[in-house]
């Protein structure tokens, strides 16, 4: 069987990296598969060299332009594709495959589409629902990477393909725990990835840093990069982190990075989430993780068992978290064990890679 994966680009998002997974996956089970980039693969292309996975780029200078370009697509999805293509997106990718004349098994993944429309202005809030309903009728099967996604899209009244929920996984070869790094330094470990956009409430966690008792020895290491970063930076010096916060850019050994955090934490406020691969990826490391009550934050982390939850911009509840963690080693220790625990139950790459091949063994 052969299946491509297409995307917009190579970035370095959740929908991206779990992409990649699902392709290594797929492959170990003899599955041809590979990815399909509309715009560039790059920086994804590093890590499809590593993995051996085959992809081509359309080299197109922006994702809507696909839609002047349908048979190119069509194309070259059909030759790494030729029995189905999963899309990154409901919209109009999908559309363009089927106007391009791409007859393989369509699966359209959404990973929060439909989430992002209250913070977008009233023409980008149009845009983007012309482009949400225009790929409707092209696939055979939606796909929502969690039940709060499943509950928001039953609700739109122009859905065509039947949907079904099926959560993104991780490779938990790759993302496992190490004793050796465990709970090793004197310091308080707090970390975070992710884009630096606005809504993913960093500024709420280096507030909720800065609130910590100033005997606590707390270190916050922030991963990752995106138009906030500067405005970040300011904020820490100005609440006198600057040598408390480490901006770590883009890492290149995510695993690590998590391994070597005592409490993970997602914050996002504004932006809803879709899931929470970062909150995973933790997980998977052995490392509770403390969210916001937003989207499918709270389908990923179990309160009071895999970590905890505090409500979106509440700082002063986001501090005395981190405060409670702070002074309770073996909480840390047994929320993690769970955490890791709940990843191998809902969370492998295995999971989703099964559930994925079920809907392309239905014929279209």
């Amino acid at each position: 069987m052969q299946i491509a994966v297409v995307l917009w680009n190579g970035g370095t998002g959740g929908a991206e990296t779990f992409s990649a997974s699902l392709c290594k996956e797929l492959r170990s089970r003899e599955v041809d598969a590979g990815m399909v980039f509309v715009t560039t693969p790059h920086p994804l292309a590093a890590r499809l060299d590593d993995d051996g996975i085959p992809y081509t780029a359309l080299g197109l200078s922006s994702g809507w332009r696909v839609v002047l370009h349908p048979r190119m697509l069509a194309n070259a999805v059909s030759r790494l594709g030729r029995d189905g293509a999963i899309t990154v997106s409901p919209g109009y990718l999908p559309a363009a495959l089927r106007l391009g004349g791409y007859r393989g098994r369509l699966v359209a993944v959404d990973h929060g589409h439909l989430l992002q429309l209250p913070n977008l202005g009233r023409l980008e809030r149009a845009k983007r629902r012309v482009d949400i309903l225009s790929g409707r009728w092209a696939s055979d099967v939606e796909v929502t990477v969690s039940d709060f996604m499943l509950s928001r899209l039953e609700r739109e009244r122009f859905r065509v393909s039947p949907v079904v929920r099926i959560y993104n996984g991780l490779d938990l070869s790759e993302f496992h725990t190490d004793g050796s790094e465990a709970l090793r330094s004197r310091s308080f470990r707090i970390a975070w990835g992710g884009r630096m956009i606005p809504g993913k409430g960093v500024d709420d966690l280096l507030r909720a840093v800065a609130a910590l008792p100033e005997d606590l020895d707390a270190r916050l290491r922030l991963a990752g990069d995106g138009p906030d970063r500067a405005s970040l930076e300011a904020l820490a010096r100005e609440l006198g982190l600057a040598e408390r916060v480490e901006f770590a850019g883009w890492v290149d050994n995510v695993p690590s990075f998590w391994r070597n955090t005592d409490v993970a934490v997602v914050p996002s406020h504004q932006l809803v989430e879709s899931f929470g691969m970062a909150a995973v990826e933790a997980m998977a490391c052995g490392r509770p993780v403390v969210v916001s009550r937003n989207g499918g934050l709270t389908e990923v982390v179990e309160a009071g068992k895999t970590g905890e939850v505090f409500a979106p911009g509440d700082v002063s509840a986001l501090a005395a978290l981190l405060d409670s963690y702070a002074h309770d080693e073996d909480r840390r220790r047994r929320h993690g064990e769970s955490a890791r625990a709940r990843c191998k139950n809902l969370f492998g790459i295995d999971r989703a890679a099964s559930s994925y091949l079920e809907l392309f063994s239905v014929e279209s």
